[in-house]
């Protein structure tokens, strides 16, 4: 493969959730913003493997051995800001460092997988939650 091959391929990952390797250990995942044509990389929104963000980072060809792409996070916060249309902002709380949103000071938790919780309310958020997941599954064309 050439390098411009290389660069045109690493290219269709721009704006895409990538996995940017230093070694075995270590690694930076973000959205890929830019590639020099010395396959230099931008990344925005990227933690590493300790869970360190960094709003921005430029990544030198000579530092990396691979790039990944990852699968789309599910967008808890959005899914927040949905629930917080039903009930008040006051008693939701997006929890950004353990991915979950916590509902009426904790009695209903929900993550990527589930919504924890009994009653009502929980029968509500978990009606939301569900709705959610079929929106972001099955987009609709506009």
């Amino acid at each position: 493969m050439s390098i411009r091959q290389y660069n045109t391929e690493l290219g269709m990952l721009i704006d895409k959730i990538v996995k940017v390797y230093l070694n075995k250990d270590k690694f930076f995942v973000g959205q890929l913003k830019g590639v020099s044509e010395d396959s230099n990389l931008i990344l925005v929104n990227a933690k590493n493997e300790k869970n360190i963000s960094f709003p921005k980072l430029f990544v030198r060809n000579t530092f990396y051995n691979f790039v990944s792409l990852e699968d789309e996070p599910f967008p808890m916060k959005a899914l927040a800001d949905r629930i917080a249309s039903i009930f008040s902002k006051g008693h939701v709380n997006y929890i950004e460092d353990q991915n979950i949103i916590s509902i009426l000071n904790g009695k209903i938790i929900v993550d990527e997988d589930e919504v924890r919780g009994t009653g009502p309310s929980a029968d509500r958020v978990k009606k939301i939650f569900d709705q959610f997941k079929m929106d972001i599954e099955n987009p609709t064309e506009e």
